[in-house]
């Protein structure tokens, strides 16, 4: 059976999300970046199945909610740090829906691609998040220099092993989740091109 997933408008809404994470100012930016944001929860509740759940959606969307708050009071503080790593966690759950279904597709296609690449862009933003969270729990710098906002394009360099330039990891634990983020993204590649390439040879053996 081939599964059909509509992945294309979650990854829409994770690329304007991320696209607008960096933007600290008030204004138009935030408000659009607010709204990608939701908008991404919701697109992703879609393509997972997770909104015919409505006890788990709930209780992420519980969870997305008060977090959101906690981050706009003051992403700095202690109650910031726990917002982020409830986004984290909500995205996280999301990640996991999204990779059980693409693995759950017997062929590949178009939604196949959008849901493999909407998984590892999700990857990014959860170590965003994370990050984040620790800028508001750990003693002195966590990133050099701090960034105002997400902190999504250094977690993508580290994701993408692009390599150190403009911001470096300050702190000491930072250095090891970096590392952490840097040997999943490689891995999460490895076995997913792997997965890939078998799914698109299993019609071809069959027949």
């Amino acid at each position: 059976m081939f599964v059909i997933d509509r992945f294309g408008t979650l990854l829409f809404f994770l690329l304007l999300a991320f696209l607008i994470s960096g933007a600290s100012e008030a204004g138009w930016p935030k408000v659009v970046g607010a709204g990608a944001s939701v908008a991404m929860l919701v697109a992703g509740f879609a393509a997972t199945g997770l909104i015919g759940q409505r006890l788990r959606m709930g209780v992420l969307i519980l969870i997305g909610l008060s977090s959101a708050v906690l981050v706009s009071l003051d992403a700095s503080s202690v109650a910031g740090a726990v917002g982020a790593f409830g986004q984290a966690v909500v995205l996280g759950a999301i990640l996991i829906a999204v990779v059980r279904r693409v693995l759950a597709h017997d062929r590949v296609g178009l939604p196949t691609i959008a849901g493999a690449i909407a998984a590892y862009v999700l990857i990014g933003l959860v170590f965003a998040w994370i990050y984040l969270a620790l800028m508001g729990v750990l003693d002195g710098p966590v990133l050099d220099p701090e960034p105002a906002g997400l902190p999504a394009y250094y977690s993508f360099e580290v994701l993408t092993t692009l390599g150190f330039g403009d911001i470096t990891p300050a702190h000491e634990f930072v250095k090891r989740v970096t590392a952490i983020e840097a040997m999943t993204g490689q891995i999460f590649l490895a076995t997913l091109v792997a997965r890939l390439v078998s799914m698109y040879g299993a019609p071809a053996r069959q027949e």
